[in-house]
C-alpha cells in the first residue's frame, strides 16, 4: 500500500498470565482477563526486512503468580516475571521504540485487544497507538479461504517455513514475520479498507 511504503512495521506478540481460579481484577472500568507478563517485537521496514528486535519480560502488578498452564507453555517461571520490567516503563519504552510512523502487525486481534485493556487497567492512554492489522485474518483470505482462524503453527507448517520456538513472545513475532513475508501484505491491508 502506497501509503505506508516508507513506514515501519511492528510484528508484535505479547505473552499473559492469568490466575488459577476465575478470579478476574477490575480497575479504571477494566476487567483484567490477561496481563502482559512478555513483549516480543521484530521492526520491519517497507520491504519487510528486519532492522531490529525488542523484546522483555514484565512483571506483574495483579497476577504474580504464574498460572500453571502458562506456565507449562512458555516456560515463563515466576522469577523471570518478578525480576522483569515495570509495566509502566516496559510498554512507553516499547512504544518509543515502535516509532511515530509505525504499524502494528499481529497474528490475531487479541494482542491488540489485551495491549489496550492492559493499558486503560493501569490507567494510561490508549490514545495514538498504531494502526493494527491482524495477518490471521489475511492468511485465510489469502491461503486456506476457510472462513476460520488457524494457528501461527499451522500457517507456519501450511507455508513450508521452519520456525522458532513457539510460546516464546520474540519467536512467535518472528514467526508471524515469516508469515507475512510469504503474504500479499498490499492485498491484505486493502482488504481492511473495505
Amino acid at each position: 500500500m502506497e501509503r505506508l511504503a516508507d513506514g515501519t512495521y511492528v510484528v508484535m506478540d505479547f505473552e499473559f498470565n492469568y490466575p488459577n481460579t476465575n478470579f478476574r481484577s477490575e480497575r479504571n472500568g477494566i476487567r483484567l482477563t490477561e496481563e502482559i507478563i512478555e513483549i516480543g517485537a521484530v521492526k520491519l521496514d517497507g520491504a519487510l526486512r528486519e532492522v531490529d528486535r525488542f523484546s522483555c519480560y514484565v512483571r506483574p502488578t495483579v497476577y504474580t503468580r504464574m498460572n500453571n498452564e502458562v506456565r507449562k507453555l512458555t516456560d515463563i517461571t515466576e522469577e523471570m516475571i518478578l525480576n522483569g520490567r515495570a509495566f509502566e516503563d516496559a510498554i512507553p519504552d516499547f512504544l518509543s521504540w515502535c516509532g511515530e510512523d509505525a504499524v502494528f502487525i499481529t497474528w490475531s486481534e487479541n494482542d491488540i485487544i489485551q495491549l489496550e485493556d492492559n493499558l486503560l487497567y493501569h490507567g494510561l492512554s490508549i490514545e495514538g497507538l498504531p494502526e493494527c492489522y491482524d495477518i490471521q485474518l489475511m492468511f485465510d483470505d489469502q491461503i486456506t479461504q476457510e472462513d476460520r482462524s488457524f494457528a501461527l503453527t499451522y500457517a507456519l507448517w501450511k507455508l513450508g517455513i521452519e520456525p522458532e520456538s513457539a510460546h516464546d513472545a520474540l519467536n512467535d513475532a518472528l514467526n508471524t514475520a515469516a508469515v507475512l513475508r510469504k503474504l500479499d501484505l498490499s492485498e491484505g491491508l486493502e482488504g481492511y479498507e473495505v
